[in-house]
């Protein structure tokens, strides 16, 4: 091996060990998650009730990746049937619902999931704030008007 070579190699190591702690670094912490979801439920008009919250918390992006796996191979995953559980808690207690978290495909498709799994039972008069980075896909957009429901979507900060 050349002396270039080895200079090059030797450079690369802590680049590709910055780009691996990356992907063990989380945006926030739940408590800040929690705090930014109430602060963008304020700014939607007339919530009326104190709405619910269902913050989606992952420790890193690895573990996003891992549970967006899960979502999307598992329509019926534990956080998807959860998320439903609290669609039709939020319903029927007419009370909104805030969703959301720093990952915004994970939170699209965990809403979506959910969505799904109360297809066959409209969620007349349910107020949902999806709060991610990203606005929600046409398809969970779709889904919230099937269902009877009002997205709002508002930008996680």
């Amino acid at each position: 091996m050349t002396a270039s070579r080895a200079k090059h190699r030797a450079l690369l190591i802590p680049v590709l060990g910055a780009v691996l702690a990356l992907g063990c670094v989380t945006p926030m912490t739940r408590d800040e998650l929690q705090g930014k979801l109430a602060a963008a439920a304020a700014s939607v008009p007339a919530l009326g009730r104190k709405p619910q919250y269902f913050p989606i918390f992952a420790e890193t992006k690895t573990e996003a990746w891992i549970l967006l796996a899960d979502a999307r191979s598992d329509p019926e995953s534990q956080t998807s049937r959860q998320l439903g559980a609290h669609l039709a808690t939020a319903s029927s207690r007419r009370q909104a619902l805030v969703v959301g978290g720093p990952y915004s495909e994970l939170c699209d498709q965990l809403l979506l999931n959910a969505l799904s799994l109360r297809r066959d039972r409209p969620l007349r008069g349910l107020t949902l704030v999806f709060v991610a980075p990203d606005p929600p896909s046409p398809a969970v957009t779709a889904a919230a008007s099937a269902a009877s429901a009002r997205l709002y979507h508002r930008t996680l900060r």
